[in-house]
């Protein structure tokens, strides 16, 4: 008798502590929707960073990108830092430089647009950058993997595909003081 109610309180407690133990399947799934929310308050406060992983020049190939390029969009400004390849159709700026990238600058952003779609948000964004107005679409899923479109009026559309990510609320008070 006491063999079995030793048996039925260790099973009992063996239990317990398993049942309070969550599976990696409610794990991942909690993982994901604070992803999904953490990315929704990124698109609806202006505040995100695109880390880019290939482009896709207008007419070429999809090349991948080794270095850490990305834009970083945060408040009313757009920090960008992304190589382009593609044709320029403006002769001042032909002669330009990798370094001097039409892509690279830091610029306020002239308009912000935002909706919701099915799976999950496109921003407008407009930005004028030395004459030149710079328009990026970005297409971006509920869980942060996005593309970005860039087009100009002096030069060949490009297009970007990486993640978003969104800097903890702790981070960005901290950098803002």
């Amino acid at each position: 008798m006491k063999t079995l109610s030793f048996t039925l309180i260790l099973l009992l407690s063996v239990t317990m502590i398993f049942s309070q133990t969550k599976s990696k399947k409610q794990l991942r799934k909690e993982a994901k929707a604070k992803k999904i929310q953490l990315v929704k308050d990124g698109v609806y406060n202006k505040t995100f960073v695109f880390k880019a992983y290939s482009v896709v020049p207008k007419s070429e190939k999809t090349k991948s990108l080794v270095n850490d390029f990305g834009m970083e969009v945060r408040g009313d400004s757009i920090f960008s830092y992304m190589p382009y390849y593609g044709k320029t159709y403006s002769r001042e700026r032909q002669d330009a430089s990798f370094n001097d990238s039409p892509m690279g600058f830091a610029q306020p952003m002239e308009s912000y647009k935002r909706s919701k779609t099915n799976k999950g948000y496109e921003v407008q964004v407009e930005v004028n950058n030395k004459g030149d107005i710079i328009n990026l679409v970005f297409h971006i899923s509920k869980t942060g993997s996005a593309t970005v479109v860039a087009s100009s009026l002096n030069r060949q559309s490009i297009s970007y595909m990486g993640d978003i990510f969104v800097p903890l609320p702790e981070a960005v008070e901290e950098e803002n003081n």
